[in-house]
């Protein structure tokens, strides 16, 4: 599962695995063995690996975006877009992007992070 996503990330930002392993000081065969779960990277790896590809380690390790002491702030910013806002939020995105979105959005986005 981290090979996939490492993988994943990879396709993402269009890093072929030698780009990829020239940014972490590491071999592209590495990369590769990584990539296929033949080889684990270092706990400092996945640091790197997060740090490079802006998600947290939890999401390399376990494929978890949310973390569960995330989940009350979540849902009290649902219970917000369920009462009526004026105007757009404005999200950042983990790339450093910005998104304008609406209380409606927000709220089908909420709901399926909270199920």
């Amino acid at each position: 599962m981290l090979g996939a996503r490492i993988a994943l990330l990879r396709s993402q930002k269009a890093m072929s695995q030698q780009a990829l392993a020239k940014a972490l000081g590491i071999s592209a065969s590495a990369v590769g063995m990584y990539e296929q779960g033949r080889r684990e990277p270092s706990l400092q790896m996945v640091v790197k690996l997060a740090e490079l590809f802006g998600v947290s380690t939890d999401y390399l390790l376990r494929g978890e975006t949310v973390l569960p002491g995330d989940l009350e702030t979540l849902r009290q910013l649902y219970a917000l877009t369920q009462k009526e806002l004026e105007g757009a939020l404005v999200l950042k995105c983990v790339d450093g992007s910005e998104k304008t979105v609406g209380a409606e959005e927000l709220a089908m986005t909420l709901a399926a992070i909270l199920g």
